[in-house]
């Protein structure tokens, strides 16, 4: 799990390269603390900014994962044709 502490050290890069799974946690559990309401407006502020960065790493990830399925299409994964 990734901490705000960790999350402030981590260059954007370093971050999207983490697992997939992991950043959604991350992310899903700063939108918990804001959607909680008992945090100041300071602290919602910082949040809201890692969960901008989290949700920024999260949609790299999935573009990779997509760019990967499709090029694994067009070469044709043994196995991966349909029978005829």
């Amino acid at each position: 799990m990734i901490d705000n502490a960790e999350l402030e050290a981590l260059s954007d890069e370093q971050l999207s390269e983490r697992p997939f799974d992991e950043l959604v946690v991350a992310l899903q559990q700063m939108v918990q603390r804001l959607e909680g309401g008992s945090i100041g407006l300071e602290e919602s502020i910082r949040l809201y900014k890692h969960g901008l960065r989290l949700h920024a790493a999260c949609e790299t990830r999935l573009r990779e994962a997509e760019l990967t399925i499709t090029e694994l299409g067009r070469r044709g994964v043994t196995g991966a044709e349909p029978d005829t």
